[in-house]
């Protein structure tokens, strides 16, 4: 085909693209989600979830603990800082993976009326040392 016809075929859907992302979409209600669980659990609001922030949405959502090993490793894999923590971005990828649900997540946190439910801290000690992310429990601790 010539570039003409191309480019005739690219806009013949205008508008697709931008409404697929637009502040009604799909798309958009999970990227909100997910900052609104990373706002949350993002206790002293610097923009990263820390070892004991991301521990405490692991065991709100999946039950799971993780270990500082974990921790670092997730940290790597997702090229953040352990130091500093996961960003928001590196968290919307956590729950790209198959398996893992923002609404579920989203629900366990805040309930059906959007509003944060009461968590208590919670430890999970004696674990198998597996890293799950979601309701499925991903594991992504290899």
């Amino acid at each position: 085909k010539d570039q003409s016809r191309q480019a005739e075929e690219y806009v013949a859907a205008p508008g697709v693209g931008e409404a697929i992302f637009s502040g009604s979409s799909f798309v958009e209600e999970m990227r909100d989600k997910i900052a609104a669980l990373h706002s949350h659990f993002d206790r002293d609001d610097d923009g990263f979830l820390r070892y004991e922030e991301l521990c405490q949405l692991q065991l709100v959502t999946s039950g799971a603990d993780m270990s500082p090993n974990q921790y670092r490793h997730v940290c790597t894999m997702l090229e953040c800082d352990p130091g500093r923590g996961l960003t928001l971005d590196a968290l919307r990828l956590t729950y790209a993976a198959d398996g893992t649900s923002a609404d579920s997540d989203y629900a366990k946190v805040f309930g059906a009326g959007g509003v944060p439910r009461k968590q208590e801290e919670k430890t999970n000690e004696g674990e198998d040392g597996v890293l799950e992310v979601g309701e499925n429990g991903v594991d992504i601790s290899s």
